[in-house]
């Protein structure tokens, strides 16, 4: 019997499924062998042999317990409250532990906040508009990881996971195979600018809570496809938008949990031009 399901586990290797489709089979293949032993131990006991019987019912009810809770997780999609196992395996591991039923909304003075950022440098006519390539340094990383603490202590930026749950977020994970960041997305700082560092040879990104307060997070090295000195010389450039991403993210950990990692902040840049006067 257990040949025949290791069989069938071992088949399911060589096909692409999705990770939620291949748990679900893998309970019904839990299911049958927890038959199989529930019939074995029941004819332990019915020919006396009350030891071996005993631990085989110990298995059985271990056994019956973690396919329920799975179950309950990939069938159900939920987390069950008789999950006793899941939270101490999670603190035991350093993973985070949540019922997934929680859910983190943005209250109105975060979605005014990013609004308000959003529109910190104008509007920019999209034809003139493209996607810049950023390079920062060890000390712009410094500086960088300053100006987002101090917007996250300042309520601009808000650290929510874009409201989702603990189990929209395993989902997510599972769907992208990418991390599903701290920092919502659209985190547009209230203020930046790009200035022209004629002692380095490079256009220096500055951003902040204010001009006042505004520090160098990263420099510019592609306009699109082009080099940043040849773009420069032929066109007048501006900032248009400034994103903050990365920073704390979460992955999917098991039976619904998930796993806190660290990366480095960065930016997405897009940078308006404009054809510069020669005459």
């Amino acid at each position: 019997m257990f040949s025949f399901l290791d069989m069938i586990n071992s088949s399911l290797s060589y096909f692409n499924l999705d990770a939620k489709l291949k748990s679900r089979i893998y309970i019904i293949i839990a299911s049958l062998g927890d038959i199989y032993l529930i019939y074995v131990t029941f004819r332990l006991f019915m020919n006396h042999v009350w030891l071996r019987g005993l631990l085989y019912c110990l298995a059985v009810i271990a056994l019956t317990y973690f396919i329920y809770l799975n179950f309950v997780f990939y069938f159900l999609e939920k987390t069950s409250k008789f999950d006793f196992v899941s939270p101490r395996l999670a603190k035991i591991t350093g993973q985070k532990f949540d019922d997934g039923n929680i859910k983190i909304p943005l209250n109105a003075q975060q979605r005014l906040a990013a609004e308000l950022a959003n529109r910190s440098n104008g509007l920019f006519d999209n034809a003139d508009v493209i996607p810049a390539v950023v390079a920062i340094d060890e000390y712009e990383q410094h500086n960088l990881q300053r100006v987002v603490d101090q917007l996250l202590m300042e309520g601009v930026f808000v650290n929510g996971y874009n409201g989702l749950s603990e189990k929209e977020i395993v989902e997510q994970y599972q769907a992208t195979d990418k991390p599903v960041t701290a920092l919502n997305s659209q985190s547009v700082p209230p203020y930046f600018e790009l200035v022209h560092d004629e002692l380095r040879h490079r256009l220096e990104i500055y951003i902040g809570i204010n001009q006042m307060e505004r520090r160098a997070v990263g420099h510019i090295t592609k306009i699109g496809l082009t080099d940043v000195h040849t773009a420069h010389d032929k066109y007048q450039l501006y900032l248009a938008t400034v994103v903050v991403t990365g920073g704390p993210n979460k992955i999917a950990g098991r039976s619904g949990s998930t796993i806190l990692t660290e990366e480095d902040y960065g930016l997405q840049v897009q940078v308006a031009y404009k054809q510069r006067n020669n005459a």
